[in-house]
Order: C-alpha cells, then structure tokens, then sequence
C-alpha cells in the first residue's frame, strides 16, 4: 500500500493538535559568522545559519518545524539541512513537496523544515527513520539550517527573519508505543540577522595642491580596505617634489581643517604617520616633480588604530614643500573610503 507525501505530512501535522499547549515556544535564531549583525560589502556573499531552542523542559525535544524565511534584500534561496536533524528530511522524516529547504515564492522561503517519523511508520516509502529525542532543549540550541545570501548593491541596512513557526515537541509522557504523542509548540522569539551593506570603494574628495614647482598631485589606488585581511587598499600619491619628507593623515572626520598654515582634507582631529622613506625621484632635492609617496591600510593598521568595519576613514599625504612659501608644505588629493569586513 502507498501512501502518497502529501497524506503522510497531513498525518504528522494532525499529530501536532493531539494535545494543547504546554506553553513550550519555540525560538530561532539567525547568524552569520556566530554575530546576529554583520557588515559586508555590497554584492558580498553572505552565509548564515538558523539555530533553535525550546523556552522549557516539559517536553522530550523537537519533533516537527517549519518557518518562513525573508529578506528585506532580494530573493532567497532553499536552505540546506544540517546533520543534527537529519531525522527531520526526507526519506527519514517528511517535508513538503518542494523538500526541506523551503518553497520559494515571492523572493521568500515558505515552510522551510521537516518532521521526524512521529507516526512510526514502516510502510510507506517516507518518512523511515529513528527519533531523535532531545533536540533544541533549553540552552541547547540545535543547528537545523544553513544558507547564503548575495547582499544588494544598493548600501543600507537590510533584515533576513523568520516567522509563521509552526512546530510540535515529543509529549514528556509519550515512549513511542505505539507511536509518539506530540505537543504544539508555539512561536517564540525570533533573532533576525541584519546586515548591513557599505561601499567600500575609495572616493576622491578634494583634490591635490599646487605645489612649488607648479604641478598639482595625483593619487591612484588599488583595493579595498578590509579588517579582516580579505583586501588591502594601497594608496600611491604621485607628481610629488622630489626627495622630500611626508606624512601620512588619517581621521574619522572629514575636513576642513586648517593645519601646518594649509587647509587640509581630514578634520583637525586628525592622526598620523611618519613615512620611513622620503618621496624619491632623484636629483636635487626640490627640483623637479618626480616624487611619489605609498601606503597600504593592512588589516593590522585597521585593527591596531580602531578602524572596525563600517567606519568612514578620511586620508591625504602632507609632504614638505620648502620652496613653496607660506605654509612650506603641499598636499596629495585627498579620499575617503569605509572599512569593509
């Protein structure tokens, strides 16, 4: 005899209102990287994964989810079931048709989950399996999903949540024999991911001086600045007085800020760096405009001066200039650029 999907997942959900509620709920969190709020870059992929837990032991653990997954940000994508529940999949449990992932609709994820073989079935190709007991007790959440995600272009502040749970625990009294009671379990508290999306990409703020020799300095740049490692940003100024001393300014402030009898990019708050070298070219000091200066924001100077992912650096090269006169100094273009993860 065959007993099609369908009619087995309708037994197993009928199971769920065999009994009232003990006011068990059922929590979910969602996380990324163990955090529950993340900063990436825009179009970063981005992985995540959902964690339940029971709010009290008056029940012998999990035996039935399923929830609804959206994201403020895009579409989403099935999520995969983790091994701590493979009792919950398919042949071992029961899912719905589109399986445990969810059925994608509208860019949201509907009915992502299973159930365990609560009705002891022996004789219909699903669900198969053993039960699990103790699953998602309180403090100790069970892993039960894992996906990814592509963050928007568009930088900003975007949620992905769970919600509608529908889900049941094995009665306390319950041995199996001849099948297993069920307890409804209502929805508890739901821990959203948020992530937030930044540009990381330098931008020209303001440009290059003048300096004493009439040529007006140029920057290029290569990378992005990243905390962890993943990127460096390298920073070259060039079209620079040759052989001279410099400095490398950095703030978390943007200028103007009137400093060495200029006016400078970054705010006088400002910190900075001694370049080891001086800005090259050869020649007589002072003579011609083949000077140039680099520097690389690692991910130990980001660490090290408490530039943390999110945060908008202002940066500009200050070098000395004793034949310009007045302030005796000229200044590179200057940029800004924010801290990617």
């Amino acid at each position: 005899m065959k007993v099609a999907s369908k009619t087995l997942l309708a037994l197993v959900m009928a199971a769920t209102t065999c009994e009232l509620s003990l006011g068990t709920d059922l929590d979910l969190t969602i996380v990324s990287g163990g955090a529950s709020s993340i900063v990436v870059d825009t179009g970063a992929m981005v992985t995540y994964g959902v964690y339940a837990e029971t709010t009290d032991a008056n029940h012998q653990g999990l035996a039935m989810f399923a929830f609804d997954l959206t994201f403020d940000g895009g579409p989403l994508s099935p999520v995969s079931p983790t091994g701590a529940i493979s009792s919950f999949v398919a042949p071992n449990g029961i899912n719905n048709p589109a399986g445990f992932g969810g059925t994608p609709s509208g860019g949201d994820l509907i009915q992502v989950g299973g159930a365990q073989n609560t009705i002891m079935n022996t004789f219909a190709p699903q669900p198969v399996g053993v039960i699990q007991p103790g699953l998602a007790m309180p403090n100790v959440p069970v892993f039960i999903a894992t996906g990814a995600l592509t963050a928007p272009i568009q930088p900003g502040t975007y949620v992905l949540s769970a919600g509608n749970v529908f889900a049941n625990v094995l009665d306390s009294s319950s041995s199996g024999v001849p099948f297993w009671k069920v307890q409804a379990c209502d929805e508890g508290t739901m821990g959203n991911l948020v992530i937030t999306v930044v540009d990381c990409a330098p931008l020209i703020v303001c440009p290059g001086d003048t300096n004493s020799q009439g040529c007006t300095s140029q920057v290029l740049f290569v990378g992005q600045a990243s905390y962890s490692g993943a990127n460096v940003l390298t920073v070259g100024v060039g079209n620079l007085i040759n052989e001279q001393f410099g400095i490398w300014t950095w703030s978390t402030t943007p200028g103007p800020s009137t400093q060495f009898g200029t006016t400078l990019c970054v705010s006088s708050s400002f910190d900075y760096q001694f370049l080891s070298t001086r800005s090259g070219g050869g020649g007589i000091s002072g003579t011609h405009c083949g000077g140039s200066f680099r520097f690389r924001f690692t991910d130990t100077f980001l660490q090290t001066n408490g530039l943390t992912p999110g945060t908008t650096v202002y940066t500009q090269c200050v070098y000395r200039d004793s034949l310009r006169g007045g302030p005796f100094v000229s200044l590179s273009p200057g940029l800004s650029f924010m801290v990617c993860p």
